[in-house]
Order: C-alpha cells, then sequence, then structure tokens
C-alpha cells in the first residue's frame, strides 16, 4: 500500500539543496502518525520543536551520509519500488539492503514456465481474440454446420484457414506489445548509492527509494528522477525523453516557477499546488534513463518507478488502447452485413422449400450450402496476403511493418504529425552560417548536413545572408554557386582560418576522419563535435596536436563561454592571425602581453564574448579596434542567425582574457533531411497535412516548419535570393571592407524583416505546450484547426493532440524516435518509428519502422496503403459475383422446384480452389498512379460501393444465367434418358 507523496516537482525544484535533505528527511515513518503527510507545515514545525518534530537523534542528514538501511523497507512500502511494472512484492522480505546482490540461478522448470508465461500465454490470449472477429465467426458458424450434417472436409478446410490468418495476426499483435518491455531496458540495473555514510557502488537501482543519495559521473544512466544538490559541469542527454537535441545542464541552486495554483486535496486537506514545470525548464532534476554527457554530480531520489518521468509514459502505455483500422472495421461491418442478409435470405429460402414440399433434411443441406456460398471465405485469405505482399513491397522502401493492417491504414491517413528532432532533421548539429567583422557584407556558409562529410559533402562558400543557404534543407548549393567557394587561396580565407582554428582548439569533443573524408568515430557534445567537422568541411585541418593546453575554465551557465590557454608545442602558431596576436606587446611598453606565446582561446554566447573584445580580426589576419558600431553589426547578425533557428556562438582569442580579438560568430542548426520538404510538398498534394510537434523552442521550430515546407507551402522552402558576384581572384590592390560607415548604412544588418514578417505570418500558426495546458480537453480538437506547429510539448501533449485529430475524425499517423513519442506512436491510427535513430521504446511501440530514418519513405508507404485497399476491393467484387451467383441460383431453382444446382462440397470448391487463385491475383495487381495520388479516402467510406455491387449484380447475374441454362439443359437430356431407361 503506497502513501500520497506530499510535495509537487514545483516544491522539489524551488528548494535549496539543505532544503530539499529536510524535506525528504521528514517522510521518516512517525510512530503516531505513521508518515508525515502534510506539505502544508513548516521546516520550523519538523526540526525546531514543533509538535511534529522529530527527535533531534532520527533526523537523517541525507546530505553527508544519506538514507539508514532500517528506514529502507517502510519506505518502499510507503512509496512503492523503483520499478517500471509498479512490483515490489520481492523486496519486502529483503531487510539486508548492504548484502550483495544474489540470485539463485534459475531451474529448468522456472525457465519454462517464465517462457510460457511471457510467451505461450500472451500469443494464445491474442488468437482467442482474433476469432471474435465477426467474420470470423460467421465462418466458424458455417464449419460448425458442415462438420453437424458430415461434411467434415468443408469444416476441416475452413477451420485450417482460419487458424493460419489468426495465428499470423496474433503473432503479430503480441510483437507489438513489447514496448514496455524496451521501455525498462533504459533504466540502469545498477548505480552507485550513499548508505549509512559510505558508498556503494553496483547498487541495484531497483532498490532505490525516496530520499537516496545518488552519485553520478560521466557515461552513467539517471536510475530516477533525481533533484540534484551540487555538481560540476554536469551535462545530461535528455532527447529520448524531451526531443531536445542538446544536452542539458543541470545545477544545484533553487528554481523560482511563476504560475497559476490548482486546487488539490492532500491528506484530507485541501491545499494548493503549482501546476507541472515542463521538463525543459526542470534544470536541477535529473530524470530516469537520461544519460550524463560529461561533468559529475550528487542528487536526491525525489521518484521512483511509476512516479518518475518514464514512469508515467510507461503507465501512459499500457493504458493505451490499441485502434482497430479503418479496413479491420470495413471488413467487420462487411461481416455483419454479409451475416444479417444472407442469414435473412436463407431463412426465407428455406421455408420457401418446406412450404413447396422439400424433404427437410434437404432444405437443412441447402441452407448450409448458401451459408457457405454467401460467406467470401477467401477475403480473411486474400486480406492476409495483400498486406504481406505490401509489407514486402515496403521492406524494399527500407520500411519495417510490424503490423499487417499499418500499411493500409497509411492509405487513408489524412494528418501526419512528425516529431523534430531525428524525423524531419538529422539530429546531427551542423554548421550552416559563419560571419566575420573582417568582411560586414558578407556571410559565409558550409554545404552539406550531417556528420557524413563523404555522403553530404562539404566546402565553404559565401553567401549574402544567413538565410540564403538554409532555403534548401540539404544546404547544397547548385552549380552555378560553386565559383563562390571559399579555398585557401581567398583572401578571406585568414579570417575564416582564425574562426575555424581558434573553435576547435577550444573544443573538448575527438572526430577521426579517413583518407576519403568519411567520417569515423565521434565522441563529444554535438556542437563541438559539429564544430570540428565544420572545420574539416572548410580545409582547414585541427590544430590541436600543434598546442599544448595550459589551462581550461570549461563553459558554465554564468559565464556563458568556455576559455582555454594553450601554447605552440614548436613555438610556431598554425595559422596568421595567432602569430600576429601572440606577437602584440603590452600598451605603452615593448614587452610582450604573452612572452611564450601562448594564447586564449574563447566561445560562449555573442553577448558575453563581444563585451571582453578590444579588436576584430582583419583580412590580413591582424587585430583591428572593435568600435561600436562592429559590435551593434556583429550582435544584428547574432539576432538574425538567431531568427533563422540557428544556435548562435561568438569566437575569440588574445594574448590574455583582457586584449581578446573577437573572431566572429557561427551559427549551428539541426538540418532537415534531405528530401523532407519535397516529401511534405508531395503530401500536401494528395491531401496529407504534415503536423510539427517538438520541444524545442518556437524561433527554431518555425524555422524549420519554413525550411521543410510545413507552414508557407513551397514558398517557403524553395525562396532564393539574389546571387553575389564575388572572386576567389581579389587583387592586392581591392581594399577590404572597413567599419567607416554611418548611421543609416546600420540598418541593413538589424534584424531581417523577412523574419519579423514571418513571426507575424506564422505564428497564428504554433501552439506551446503551456497554451494546450491552458485550452480544456472538451475544446481542444476545435482550437487546433488551422495549427501546424506544436512547440515545447510534453509527451502528455503528444498523446492529447493524437486524440483531439482522431475526434476530429482524422486518420493520424504520428511519426517520432525516443521515449516520449511512444505513447502517441501506440495511440496514433499508424504509429512509425525511426529505425537508426530510434529508441528502442519507440520502435516496439509503433506499427512501422524507417529502417533508414528516411521521412520519404511515408510517401512510398502512404502509396502503398491506397494500392492495397483498391486491390482489395477488386477481389471483393470478383468474391461477391461467385456468392451473389450462388444465391440466385437456389432461390431460383427452389422456386421452380428445381433441385439445388450446387451442394455445399461444389460451393466450398468453387468459392476457395476456383474462385480463390484469381481472387487473389486481383489482390497483388499493380495499380494505376492515378489512384496512388488520389486524396486519402474517407475511414467511414464502405468497402463495398455502389459501382462494386453493380459490377458484381451483373457479373452474378451472366454467371446465373449461364449456369441455370446449362444445369436445365443437362437436367432434361437426364430426364429424358431415365424416360427411355424405364419399361
Amino acid at each position: 500500500m503506497t502513501t500520497n507523496y506530499p510535495y509537487s516537482r514545483s516544491d522539489e525544484c524551488s528548494w535549496e539543496p539543505e532544503e530539499a535533505a529536510r524535506r525528504l528527511g521528514s517522510l521518516l515513518p512517525n510512530p503516531t502518525r505513521g508518515l508525515h503527510e502534510d506539505p502544508l507545515v513548516s521546516d520550523s514545525a519538523l526540526n525546531d520543536g514543533g509538535p511534529h518534530a522529530l527527535p533531534s537523534a532520527k533526523r537523517p542528514n541525507l546530505l553527508t551520509r544519506g538514507r539508514s538501511s532500517a528506514e529502507i523497507s517502510s519506505l518502499r512500502r510507503a512509496f512503492g519500488s523503483n520499478s517500471l511494472h509498479g512490483s515490489n512484492s520481492h523486496h519486502d522480505d529483503d531487510d539486508d539492503e548492504t548484502a550483495p546482490h544474489r540470485r539463485a540461478p534459475p531451474s529448468l522448470y522456472r525457465s519454462l514456465r517464465k517462457q510460457t508465461t511471457d510467451i505461450f500465454l500472451p500469443v494464445l490470449h491474442a488468437f482467442s481474440s482474433q476469432l471474435k472477429e465477426p467474420l470470423i465467426l460467421m465462418l466458424l458458424f458455417s464449419a460448425g454446420l458442415s462438420l453437424f450434417l458430415g461434411n467434415a472436409a468443408d469444416a476441416v478446410s475452413i477451420a485450417l484457414a482460419l487458424s493460419i490468418v489468426s495465428l499470423v495476426a496474433a503473432i503479430q499483435e503480441y510483437r507489438s506489445e513489447r514496448a514496455l518491455e524496451k521501455l525498462a531496458d533504459l533504466v540502469p540495473p545498477t548505480c552507485t548509492v550513499l548508505r549509512d555514510g559510505r558508498a556503494m557502488d553496483h547498487f541495484p537501482a531497483e532498490k532505490l527509494v525516496m530520499g537516496d543519495l545518488v552519485v553520478l559521473s560521466t557515461g552513467d544512466r539517471v536510475p530516477a528522477d533525481v533533484r540534484v544538490i551540487d555538481g560540476v559541469e554536469m551535462m545530461v542527454d535528455e532527447s529520448s525523453l524531451t526531443g531536445e537535441n542538446s544536452p542539458v545542464g543541470k545545477t544545484g541552486g533553487a528554481l523560482s516557477f511563476v504560475g497559476g495554483t490548482a486546487s488539490v486535496d492532500v491528506g484530507g486537506r485541501s491545499g494548493s499546488l503549482a501546476p507541472p514545470m515542463p521538463l525543459t525548464e526542470q534544470t536541477n532534476v535529473a530524470f530516469m534513463g537520461t544519460l550524463v554527457v560529461s561533468g559529475r554530480g550528487r542528487g536526491l531520489v525525489i521518484a521512483v518507478g511509476e512516479r518518475t518521468e518514464f514512469g508515467k509514459v510507461a503507465k501512459e502505455l499500457s493504458e493505451v488502447e490499441t485502434r482497430k483500422s479503418p479496413l479491420q472495421l470495413k471488413i467487420d461491418e462487411l461481416g455483419r452485413t454479409l451475416a444479417y442478409v444472407s442469414s435473412a435470405g436463407i431463412f426465407v429460402m428455406a421455408v420457401m422449400g418446406y412450404l413447396l414440399g422439400r424433404p427437410f433434411l434437404e432444405t437443412v443441406t441447402v441452407a448450409v450450402s448458401l451459408a457457405v456460398a454467401a460467406i467470401p471465405e477467401g477475403l480473411p485469405i486474400c486480406v492476409t496476403v495483400t498486406l504481406a505482399l505490401g509489407v514486402v513491397r515496403m521492406a524494399s522502401h527500407a520500411a519495417i511493418v510490424k503490423k499487417l493492417p499499418a500499411v493500409e491504414t497509411l492509405g487513408c491517413a489524412t494528418v501526419v504529425c512528425s516529431d523534430k528532432t531525428g524525423t524531419l532533421t538529422q539530429n546531427e548539429m551542423t554548421v550552416r552560417s559563419m560571419y566575420t567583422l573582417a568582411f560586414p557584407s558578407l556571410n559565409f556558409g558550409l554545404t552539406g548536413v550531417g556528420y557524413d562529410v563523404k555522403k553530404s559533402g562539404g566546402y565553404m562558400v559565401r553567401t549574402k545572408s544567413c538565410e540564403e543557404l538554409s532555403q534548401r534543407g540539404d544546404g547544397k548549393i547548385s552549380d552555378e554557386r560553386k565559383a563562390r567557394e571559399v579555398t585557401p587561396r581567398c583572401m578571406e580565407f585568414n579570417a575564416l582560418s582564425a574562426l575555424f582554428g581558434t573553435a576547435s582548439i577550444c573544443n573538448n569533443a575527438s572526430v577521426t576522419f579517413y583518407e576519403d573524408r568519411s567520417q569515423g568515430s565521434i565522441v563529444g557534445q554535438p556542437t563541438e563535435v559539429a564544430l570540428l567537422i565544420g572545420a574539416h568541411k572548410a580545409n582547414i585541418p585541427d590544430p590541436r596536436a600543434m598546442y599544448h593546453r595550459i589551462q581550461e575554465i570549461p563553459f558554465s551557465s554564468d559565464r556563458k563561454r568556455m576559455e582555454v590557454k594553450c601554447r605552440p608545442v614548436g613555438g610556431a602558431h598554425t595559422c596568421t592571425a595567432f602569430t600576429l596576436s601572440a606577437r602584440r606587446h603590452k600598451p605603452n611598453n615593448t614587452d610582450l602581453i604573452s612572452p611564450d606565446g601562448s594564447l586564449y582561446f574563447v566561445k560562449g554566447m555573442p553577448e558575453a564574448i563581444l563585451g571582453e573584445c578590444k579588436t576584430h580580426t582583419a583580412a590580413d589576419g591582424s587585430a583591428v579596434a572593435l568600435t561600436e558600431i562592429g559590435k551593434t553589426r556583429a550582435l544584428s547578425q547574432s539576432r538574425r542567425m538567431a531568427a533563422c533557428g540557428l544556435r548562435v556562438l561568438a569566437i575569440a582569442y588574445g594574448p590574455s582574457l583582457d586584449e581578446l580579438t573577437f573572431a566572429g560568430i557561427v551559427g549551428l542548426e539541426d538540418p532537415p533531411r534531405e528530401g523532407v520538404p519535397q516529401s511534405v510538398a508531395n503530401l500536401e498534394k494528395s491531401g496529407v497535412k504534415t503536423i510539427m510537434v517538438t520541444g524545442d523552442s518556437k524561433e527554431t521550430a518555425l524555422a524549420i516548419a519554413r525550411r521543410c515546407g510545413i507552414i508557407g507551402g513551397s514558398k517557403a522552402s524553395s525562396r532564393s535570393t539574389d546571387s553575389i558576384n564575388a572572386s576567389c581572384d581579389m587583387g592586392a590592390s581591392k581594399k577590404p571592407p572597413t567599419d567607416d560607415v554611418s548611421d543609416d548604412d546600420l540598418s541593413e544588418y538589424d534584424l531581417s524583416s523577412h523574419n519579423l514578417l514571418d513571426d507575424m505570418e506564422y505564428g497564428s500558426l504554433a501552439l506551446s505546450g503551456s497554451q494546450l495546458d491552458a485550452i480544456g480537453a472538451n475544446n481542444l480538437a476545435d482550437s487546433i484547426i488551422g495549427v501546424k506547429v506544436f512547440y515545447r510539448v510534453a509527451p502528455r501533449h503528444k498523446l492529447a493532440l493524437v486524440r483531439a485529430f482522431q475526434k476530429r475524425g482524422e486518420v493520424v499517423a504520428m511519426t517520432g524516435d525516443g521515449v516520449n513519442d511512444a505513447t502517441a506512436l501506440k495511440a496514433a491510427d499508424i504509429g512509425i518509428a525511426m529505425g537508426k535513430g530510434g529508441t528502442d521504446v519507440a520502435k516496439e511501440a509503433a506499427d512501422v519502422v524507417l529502417a533508414d530514418d528516411d521521412f520519404t519513405t511515408i510517401t512510398h508507404a502512404i502509396a502503398e496503403g491506397k494500392g492495397i485497399f483498391f486491390n482489395i476491393r477488386n477481389f471483393l467484387a470478383f468474391q461477391l459475383s461467385t456468392s451473389f451467383a450462388a444465391l440466385a441460383m437456389e432461390s431460383v431453382a427452389t422456386a421452380c422446384r428445381l433441385p439445388s444446382p450446387l451442394n455445399a462440397m461444389q460451393i466450398l470448391w468453387i468459392n476457395i480452389i476456383m474462385d480463390g487463385p484469381p481472387a487473389q491475383s486481383l489482390g497483388v495487381e499493380p495499380v494505376d498512379e492515378r489512384i496512388l495520388n488520389a486524396q486519402p479516402r474517407k475511414a467511414t467510406d464502405s468497402i463495398i460501393t455502389r459501382a462494386l455491387l453493380t459490377r458484381a449484380i451483373s457479373s452474378a447475374a451472366l454467371i446465373m444465367f449461364l449456369t441455370l441454362k446449362v444445369f436445365a439443359h443437362e437436367l432434361g437430356e437426364l430426364i429424358e434418358r431415365f424416360e427411355i431407361a424405364r419399361p
């Protein structure tokens, strides 16, 4: 029995470390009240002699000694275990928490029992649920009647076909329900915890309890939701949970959260609790399953098991019901319709036959024959085979389909809700734009996207603005623009060499390249990796091997910059700008500022760096005075890059921190995948809307949405700017630009009016997660009409959006790659996960996995789905024509007092053996291009249309006429021979 935890996440984030220890320590058992449950009781009441005070000897000092082993069992019983499955029974009798974690090896019987429980029983349950489908039940009823009348062959044939179809569907369903197991795999098995004043390595993470003091270091996965109390440059990768592609710094300081309050009931009293803080703003909480990429720290456990953010995802995942596909719903509807119509017809004809004097046994036999004839026995087989062949065709497009109906469902998808990071974009930071004051009228860009330089290409070019290179999602430049490539012979190369040289030296990442420019191993933070790969594209070698690092001051959230001090190993610097900087003298003095030739290399936020710089790099590599006009120009370019959705870093170097030279600014982004804009345009053309759902900021989300064509249409993704006529052969007589400009001239460097208009034009097309919270669930479906971008969203928002679109009658395809996408992937009509960059949780929750992470594959899948449904309709037209013909023949024969033209075995033979193969061939026919490009069909559209019925009835009439004519002719000859032979 668990106890309600009395504090909200907003409370926990607002605590100072000492207060966090006191609050969590107050959860200790109390002999008279069980547990302290009232968050309204003050700290003084707990620790300063109040009525709820704990004895001083029992007050835990969590920050120095951690939890006591004597407290563990009661805390676990009160607040649960650290298991995503919510089971804590196996811990209840384990009082010795400090003992080594030992388990007896499982016996053969236990292993077999576990396999039976984990695999056989779920498959058996799924198999039994498949047998409850209306069409399947009708066929089983027909098999039972056939067996009752002695037609065992009929019954066995029907039962065998149905068993194969149902078993395949059951196995597919079982495989799709393993997402919870994969989610549990993200929880680390062991961690380092402080108990009884001593550190315990390799401690089982599932034994953690509330208030445990956990030690985290680089490479560790966080074992529970932890309130960080102290940290040293601790960075955590939360991309799998929040969608943010950059590591997040974690500190122990208190956070203030301004927001409304919500009334809650705590311990029988009414109180107020602040609404939940967005995950991206909880910078003093490390979440279960996330990865510490650098630094170290300590934290107190504030949530275990299902109360963690991962646990909430697991709980939602288990509660989401799998929706039937539109095809399944229509086949069920068809089965019911056929059941009602055929039952009524068979009953009428049976009564007519009896009234016309037919024997009872013959009447029952005819009824069974009609029951067999009325039902298209081959339909389940045809649907399964057609979908299976569709799965094979999709595999050739690098799409792995886990559920057979998923292929067809894509054919009627009307909305594709796509995650940004890793789905629409590469999830690989890329240097996109550079700016240096040595050439104030120019921007510089790098072509190619992602880390693989050999695959994507890449070289440095001149551009007029940061927008020009970002018009194309792949970052490529057309052939006529290659004349603008910046090579070592160009006069701009000196300044850009100083820019990338500094970015490489002030860097802790590591990237190896092979002789063919292909990228090898990568270690480090995405931003620093991008800077190294950018330097490689610009043909600037990594200079770090030529320098000895003397000092490093890491990046911090307070200083917003990173600094390193390095000395050249051989005494010579790697570029002209560094050499000239090392020769600088002290003011009014002949002494060198840096006698040993060492330099400081700095990168960080533009505002922080520009305020410390006194000079900037000139075209020849020398340092010239940095004026206020120059600072204004650089800041304007920085804001312009940020408005384009780029992450901006300023770069500087100098002989001392008081004599820094501004090298320039670099704009980085996670670029759209190649082909995404065209795919979005194709989807829009075929009537499918693309919606972006991301945890990123509004500026970044709108910028990527424009680039992908999600907002603004083809205009946004294909705009171009005027080319710049620049040449590498700039003579020495041509002077570089200077700072001698007027204030009026600065207007062209202000924040681009293009982006301001975009904000005005597209602002109404975007909604944030906090805005979604403010909209009631009942009004959400109407409030999101016309919205194309949802930013700063949490996992619960994605699930709410899927349900809101479904409420509006949309068929929703949801793409994603992270744990935060899992619940929405499962709730959507079709869930699509990324195969390369996606987490195992997302893959298991999805219906389709894109093996190459290519968003363009979705367009092929949607076309495939349309073709499959079209072929199934062709099969039905053929199959129903034979069923209608059989019913009509029996009706005419009964009315004319003729014997039954066909018995039950003959009808079954016709439906499965004679009609089966031709009908199956119709199910795999190539589909006309016009069908593939047509608008998505409505999920409410019937599988049987008026045209299909007309074709089936006309075919049945022809079959009936010809068959009865032959039957009547043969019957007449038989009667004549009988009369002649009679004496």
